[in-house]
């Protein structure tokens, strides 16, 4: 996947910004802090992940004081596209060379962007929620097809919930909850089912990868935490503990048992990094998860896809930033990378043969030379 060119319009802090002709390989934007360096990247993330690395909110994109905003691009790779994105309040209507897509799993792109943003190399650390966001996204780059299960799963949740909370406030009975737990159940083994294949996928080139990065060998693995002794549980297993716990979800007013509640642990050593794991440890591992993600990604897709990283270089060590800008400039696949420290650039430079850089001045709103033709 490559981005030829792109324009947004009425999104975050620009009225109109348009980059005609981006580098096949390193697209590196430069600026002071709130410039709109991530502006730009999150534009590209929305266009290729449907979502932003930021907000889960589509009104948070539109530009103060306007009421819609647009994101339009020309793909080079594998085959000439063009596409456009409108937001509308919480509305996103997408078409693809003029024909409207009408919901997420039918959109090509969908995961052909990877994103590497500073609150990443947070995710061990962080809550079980950042490490469940990561590997469903995980899943989805890998293959696109699989956003549809977990947008499965998040509805039947809904529902299911919804209607625990109702039993619990007396306005509805037992009897219509067993139905719905049929379908939540049905719908997390397939969850189950999707991480316990990538995890297991992850985990064969992970120890290797980080090795080749580093040039440290060590015993590095992960643990991916269901609660249940089989991965995937069985239909029974599930049922039985949902069974044991069912008085319980109805006092809680939510599901108790099931992917929601999913973690993973890594250990270095045998020693869990979250707990035992230097900042130059966990920095390291996320890095290599990226770039094993990177990797399953360009095996199943036409072509590697788009790295977005935002600020990372700024973020890392001078080992670890030399570690990865190696790795980088092997990567067939096209990269944009967010700076404020232009003397960083140098490191860059002695890596790549050629790379665009696109500058962000004190006022970056650059008035359109030619709108993309998307008729």
């Amino acid at each position: 996947m490559r981005l030829q060119s792109l324009k947004i319009t009425q999104f975050r802090k620009f009225d109109r910004y348009e980059v005609e002709q981006f580098h096949p390989q390193l697209n590196v934007i430069v600026g002071k802090n709130a410039q709109g360096k991530t502006s730009l990247l999150e534009a590209i993330s929305i266009l290729l992940q449907l979502k932003s690395f930021r907000t889960s909110s589509s009104q948070d994109f539109i530009k103060v004081g306007r009421s819609e905003a647009s994101i339009q691009a020309i793909t080079s790779e594998p085959t000439f596209n063009q596409i456009l994105i409108s937001l509308e309040g919480r509305k996103k209507s997408i078409r693809v060379d003029d024909k409207k897509v009408f919901s997420r799993s039918k959109y090509d792109f969908l995961g052909s962007a990877i994103s590497f943003v500073p609150d990443d190399l947070y995710l061990i650390k962080g809550g079980p929620e950042s490490r469940r966001t990561f590997f469903d996204d995980f899943c989805v780059s890998v293959a696109s097809a699989n956003d549809l299960v977990f947008q499965q799963f998040q509805k039947i949740l809904k529902q299911r919930n919804k209607l625990i909370k109702e039993i619990r406030d007396g306005r509805a009975g037992l009897q219509h909850l067993s139905l719905w737990t049929d379908q939540f159940i049905e719908i997390s083994l397939k969850v189950y089912t999707l991480r316990s294949e990538h995890i297991e996928k992850c985990s064969k080139i992970l120890p290797q990868i980080y090795e080749e990065l580093f040039g440290v060998k060590e015993d590095l693995r992960i643990e991916y935490l269901t609660g249940f002794e089989n991965h995937p549980p069985s239909f029974d297993e599930m049922a039985q503990r949902i069974g044991r716990l069912g008085q319980v979800e109805i006092a809680a007013g939510y599901s108790l048992v099931g992917p929601h509640r999913d973690d993973y642990a890594f250990y270095l050593q045998n020693k869990e990094v979250r707990a035992f794991g230097s900042q130059g440890q966990i920095r390291g591992i996320v890095i290599a998860l990226k770039v094993a993600q990177m990797e399953l990604a360009s095996q199943t897709r036409l072509g590697p896809p788009i790295l977005l990283l935002d600020d990372i270089i700024s973020e890392l060590d001078e080992g670890r930033i030399l570690s990865l800008v190696h790795y980088l400039a092997r990567y067939q696949g096209q990269l944009f990378v967010t700076t404020a420290e232009i003397a960083k650039l140098k490191t860059l430079h002695q890596r790549f043969s050629s790379f665009k850089l696109i500058e962000l001045q004190e006022a970056p709103l650059k008035p359109l030379e030619s709108p993309l033709n998307l008729t």
